[in-house]
């Protein structure tokens, strides 16, 4: 009966030590976890155009106009940035979102451009927050010259026909690895700048813009010819233009006919048809809103130019 105790005794102490090996087994060691120190990108300036039908809420801090941040479609990040911004008919307003992708601030924002016809608001700006700060950015406006002033009334200068670019720099500091580093973006814009232009012969002869026979009001010029001579139009601008033409004598007559690059139109048909000491043809020139040199055809405020060819037998 002893021995029956003793292997009893014996058999639980090795039931226990079994146990407690199990369950030491399913403990999983500790161990000390070390978080690594977030590492913060330097800034970096994106550049998203801004189309004229998105509509967005706007504040103005301290002269700049700012717009809510997002993730905007079509952004360029890169060192050079292109835009191509299509026809241009006239001064005209292009709106741009400067952003920073990165996670450190980007300091002392100067933004200027290579051409004075291209005038860009603003030029300097204190701060541009880091990504993961959200909340809002500056929107930038690159004003193009192409006829009349932006601000104000009146002719001011007109950009070469056909392709134009400009170059937008934009630099800042921000900081790096090593300390504060520079921070650039060069954005390349491209556009093609419309102008409707003519020249006017006599007989084959170029008029001389300066030659004019006299003004009545903001009518359009009146160009004097004789009978036998001939008068042609030449479409020298770089867009097509319908043409509107018409007697104020009887018998009337009024037509239209589409003048292309290059092309020419000659009227002394017109004038043999009609009777009078003197005839007179207003003519109507429609690009569709394209600008035109003041000093070679007088427009009207409804963006069509006039002009008027008198014949006095």
């Amino acid at each position: 009966m002893q021995k029956v105790k003793i292997y009893f005794a014996v058999f639980i102490a090795c039931l226990f030590t079994i146990v407690a090996c199990k369950k030491k087994d399913d403990i999983t060691p500790t161990t000390d976890l070390v978080t690594e120190p977030e590492v913060k990108t330097p800034g970096k300036f994106g550049l998203t155009q801004m189309h004229a039908n998105k509509r967005v809420r706007k504040q103005v801090i301290d002269g700049v106009t700012y717009v809510p941040y997002q993730t905007p479609q079509n952004q360029r990040t890169s060192e050079v940035a292109n835009f191509d911004l299509g026809n241009l008919k006239a001064s005209k307003s292009f709106y741009f979102i400067l952003s920073n992708t990165g996670d450190q601030a980007i300091t002392d924002v100067t933004i200027e451009s290579n051409n004075p016809q291209f005038e860009i608001f603003p030029k300097t700006i204190d701060k541009l927050a880091g990504a993961s700060e959200n909340g809002i950015v500056p929107l930038l406006e690159l004003g193009v010259i192409h006829g009349n002033r932006l601000n104000g009334v009146g002719f001011q200068s007109l950009l070469p026909m056909g392709d134009n670019t400009v170059e937008v720099t934009i630099k800042g500091k921000t900081q790096g690895e090593n300390g504060e580093e520079a921070v650039e973006l060069k954005a390349q814009v491209k556009l093609f700048a419309q102008l409707m232009d003519v020249e006017f012969y006599v007989d084959g002869q170029k008029i001389d813009y300066n030659i004019l026979d006299y003004l009545i009001g903001k009518s359009g010029v009146f160009y004097p010819i004789k009978p036998g001579n001939t008068f042609k139009v030449k479409n020298i601008g770089n867009v097509d233009f319908m043409m509107e033409y018409e007697t104020v004598q009887e018998p009337l007559l009024n037509t239209q006919s589409k003048l292309a690059v290059g092309e020419e139109k000659e009227f002394a048909f017109i004038f043999s048809q009609q009777n009078g000491n003197q005839i007179t043809l207003k003519v109507k020139l429609d690009a569709a809103g394209a600008t035109t040199n003041p000093f070679h055809i007088s427009v009207q405020p409804d963006g069509k130019a006039y002009f008027y060819v008198v014949m006095n037998k």
